[in-house]
């Protein structure tokens, strides 16, 4: 993949990760911290919130971290 320059890119990328495990997911929030891209999605159909995070290189678009908090 190709470097993650903006917001879009790392969400496009966030997506096409997170599809495969969550049919359902609502985006929570995306900002660069370095060169790092942190993407966090809410998916809970029903009931509290379940937060999964996905960390994208953004020189390689790599994904390089992904943590599900419930």
């Amino acid at each position: 993949m190709s470097e993650l320059t903006t917001a879009e890119d790392a969400i496009r990328k966030a997506e096409s990760f997170i599809t495969k495990y969550y049919p359902f997911h609502k985006l929570g929030s995306v900002k660069k911290a370095g060169d790092i891209w942190i993407v966090r999605y809410d998916v809970a159909l029903l009931g509290p919130k379940s937060i999964v995070t996905i960390k994208l290189d953004k020189e390689t678009g790599d994904v390089i971290e992904y943590t599900s908090a419930e």
